[in-house]
């Protein structure tokens, strides 16, 4: 790399001001208060001042300085820490320039960190700036609910009809199941329903079975004794006794281990836990909430799911559905995302320009409402000028381009799914393309969505190409993504290749 745009700074800057740092990594960002002096390790270990939990950051990756100036150390990290400066002089009209303000930090290293500069460790991005009091920030809401009280915009029929079950659901005491796609909102209508019941202001416990392993599972939801298996050197009350009162939203419950529903069938009819190790049952007043992306009734087919459980837990069923589904909501959403993200941040509010609202309506959202929130947190950070075009836009999911046969994971993070993470005057080499149409994609290939014969067709397709979704696609003359979007809302058995 080219480090000739740092020898001119000899020094660090006189700061004034009380500062903090910005951390954006994947879907969050965080802000922490920097002291006036000192120093401030950041990394993945737990007794960092900063911990930054992702893969790509070490355990030590790297240390900020504070004094006079602000400086930057690298830890002798594995992926390096690389600086780069938002140089004033630097312009559109200089453009030869803008890949000399980039600098790869050697082991032991210290570079002088000015204002607007950016420092990426691994995938996460770090930026110091002036911190604003909480009582300029702007709380304007562009939201058309409450927090916690429904989804954030809801305009779409669809949605609308959901919310309205969801809020009869929440004056009973009655069990609901929630299904959808990952990402598409099951988790605000769960927490919706606990608004709205009786026990709001009780706990609210979340949990996702498909993070945990089996006995962790197990362990985590009903607790233990002492000496119950090795390493419980102590008795512990599981999550749903310590939410007595409350509301337990369990997600991806599909994954959940037949030997963890038959305990769970045993809470649901005798209202009580018996912790790992006890012989006593202790009696338990929670409201469950269930939620899937999966059809439970093809897995009780299958036999990876209890039918009795079922039938237990869906005593109110509704679907949320997927947000290539819900057109009317994705520039509202867009916008309002995106104002967060720069208020919580204090990054001025780009504009979201014409070509960037038509690649908005033109992507397929495999990854939903939380890979469009990704986005409009990234545009921020790629965008120049202060404007969001198409290039900032994801044009097509990862999986179109891959030639495998086999379902991604249905736990896997799909919401990475665009351009590697790039800062401000530093853009996207690539040739800008003509803006995508507006409005949803459509593909001649297939019949009328949710009609019986594009179920035969697909799953005819599918048959002849021994479970290979990419031949199967060609067949059919779709992208792969259509075809794996069409097998997941006909709720078709996920295909295995022969």
């Amino acid at each position: 790399m080219n480090d000739a745009s740092f020898t001119h700074r000899p020094g660090p800057t006189p700061r004034q001001g009380a500062l903090e740092a910005l951390v954006y990594v994947r879907q969050t960002c965080t802000i922490h208060p920097l002291p006036e002096s000192g120093m401030v390790r950041l990394g993945r270990g737990i007794d960092n001042d900063i911990r930054i939990d992702d893969q790509s950051v070490s355990r030590f990756h790297l240390v900020i300085h504070v004094g006079v100036g602000i400086e930057v150390e690298d830890l002798g990290s594995a992926n390096g820490t690389l600086l780069f400066r938002v140089d004033p002089e630097d312009s559109l009209e200089a453009p030869t320039r803008r890949n000399e303000a980039e600098a790869r930090l050697r082991g032991g290293e210290r570079r002088v960190l000015e204002p607007g500069d950016f420092v990426r460790a691994g995938s996460a991005l770090i930026m110091v700036q002036s911190r604003r009091p909480a009582s300029t920030r702007n709380v304007r809401s562009l939201s058309n609910h409450p927090p916690g009280e429904g989804p954030a915009v809801l305009l779409d029929p669809e949605m609308k009809r959901a919310y309205e079950i969801a809020l009869r659901a929440a004056q009973s005491g009655i069990s609901v199941l929630i299904t959808g796609e990952t990402g598409a909102g099951k988790e605000v209508f769960a927490e919706t329903i606990h608004q709205r019941s009786t026990r709001r202001g009780r706990p609210f416990l979340r949990l996702n079975c498909a993070a945990l392993s089996e006995s962790l599972l197990e362990s985590q939801l009903f607790g233990h004794e002492r000496g119950a298996f090795t390493g419980a050197n102590q008795t512990k009350a599981g999550l749903l006794e310590s939410t007595d009162g409350g509301t337990v939203f369990l997600d991806e419950i599909g994954e959940m281990p037949l030997s963890i529903q038959a305990k769970l069938l045993r809470v649901l009819e005798e209202r009580s836990v018996l912790r790992v190790g006890a012989t006593k049952p202790r009696p338990i007043d929670v409201r469950f909430v269930w939620a899937t992306n999966r059809d439970l009734r093809v897995e009780v087919q299958a036999g990876r799911f209890r039918n009795d459980l079922y039938y237990r837990i869906a005593g109110v069923e509704f679907s949320i559905p997927p947000l290539r589904r819900r057109p009317l909501e994705i520039e509202p959403l867009a916008r309002l995302f995106l104002y967060r993200f720069c208020d919580r941040s204090g990054l001025p509010m780009p504009e979201l320009t014409e070509s960037a609202l038509a690649a908005l309506h033109a992507y397929s959202w495999p990854g939903n409402v939380r890979e469009l929130k990704n986005i409009m947190e990234r545009a921020p950070f790629l965008c120049e000028n202060g404007k969001i075009t198409a290039a900032q836009i994801p044009q097509q999911p990862l999986d179109e381009l891959d030639s495998g046969g086999e379902f991604a994971p249905e736990e896997q993070d799909r919401t990475q799914v665009f351009a590697p993470l790039r800062v401000p005057k530093f853009p996207d080499d690539r040739p800008l393309a003509e803006p995508p149409s507006s409005g949803p994609r459509s593909d001649p290939g297939l019949p009328p969505i949710d009609s019986e014969e594009e179920r035969q067709r697909v799953l005819r397709a599918l048959e002849q190409c021994g479970g290979n979704q990419t031949r199967a696609a060609k067949v059919l003359g779709v992208s792969r993504r259509t075809l794996i979007n069409r097998v997941e809302r006909l709720n078709l058995p996920r295909p295995k290749k022969t």
